[in-house]
């Protein structure tokens, strides 16, 4: 008898109210500005610029069947941000529950475009930082899509995020076997701090005015150069935080660098 799945959304959480977020990335060509919702004011020039910045911000895509609930399919969704043709980083709440997969478990870590759904690649994860809330991604192929650059944020200045698990009419996206059509949401917001230090027990953060929606996690704020000054992380006190730049080029610079040489210290265990 052919069994019949139960498919679960999990928003991940990272010990507050963390988002977890869809964004795209073009294959082939730059996004349509219509697939893509906006909130806010864009005018023509702009909405055409952000939609080609889309393209280098790939959906997260994490499933997982546990041993002990087999008729059960648990999805986290997220979105990435594109660091080279073949890695993105996103939030490690997103991947949480695959890094942390117990023997005889299965699941599958995957990146896609909205745009299509339909051409999964196939990743694994290179480094993770469960206290920063951060993760590296290697791709099984590279992306057709132009990596992002940094750059640091001003208090006050403008910024925009790209997201949300959900299209227009509110439906939840499950990407599965059979991949639906979905929209990405750009929406305008603004720096409240650039070094927030308002949440006890976390450095190297920002903040920005405007609450986002459950459904953000790993998704960008932008300068208005299209720039990447942090990646969102979680929602707390009527505001959305961000991992700053700083924080994220350094977590990948330490990626890149050579394991160091281990010494070993009379009385302590190197491990």
């Amino acid at each position: 008898m052919q069994k019949r799945w139960r498919q679960v959304l999990r928003l991940g959480m990272s010990g507050l109210i963390a988002v977890s977020l869809l964004a795209g990335q073009g294959m082939a060509a730059a996004q349509s500005v219509n697939t893509i919702h906006f909130t806010g004011y864009f005018d023509k020039q702009l909405r055409a610029q952000l939609a080609d910045t889309a393209d280098s911000f790939p959906v997260v895509n994490v499933r997982l069947v546990k041993q002990d609930e087999p008729d059960m399919v648990y999805y986290d969704v997220g979105t990435s941000i594109l660091i080279s043709k073949d890695e993105v980083l996103t939030n490690y709440h997103v991947v949480q529950e695959f890094a942390e997969m117990p023997d005889g478990d299965e699941g599958t870590l995957t990146v896609a475009s909205p745009g299509h759904l339909d051409r999964p690649i196939k990743a694994k994860i290179i480094k993770t930082d469960p206290v920063t809330d951060m993760a590296l991604l290697k791709l099984e192929k590279e992306m057709d899509a132009e990596p992002v650059t940094f750059t640091t944020a001003r208090d006050n200045q403008i910024v925009y995020t790209i997201g949300f698990p959900k299209n227009p009419a509110g439906d939840l996206v499950l990407l599965d076997e059979e991949f639906p059509s979905t929209y990405n949401t750009i929406a305008k917001s603004r720096v409240y701090s650039n070094q927030a230090s308002d949440v006890p027990g976390k450095k190297g953060i920002g903040s920005i005015v405007k609450a986002m929606a459950q459904g953000n996690s790993g998704g960008p704020v932008l300068d208005q150069n299209n720039r990447v000054i942090g990646m969102m992380t979680f929602v707390y006190g009527g505001k959305t935080y961000y991992i700053t730049s700083k924080t994220l080029q350094s977590f990948i610079k330490d990626t890149k660098s050579p394991a160091k040489k281990q010494i070993a210290v009379a009385g302590k265990v190197t491990s």
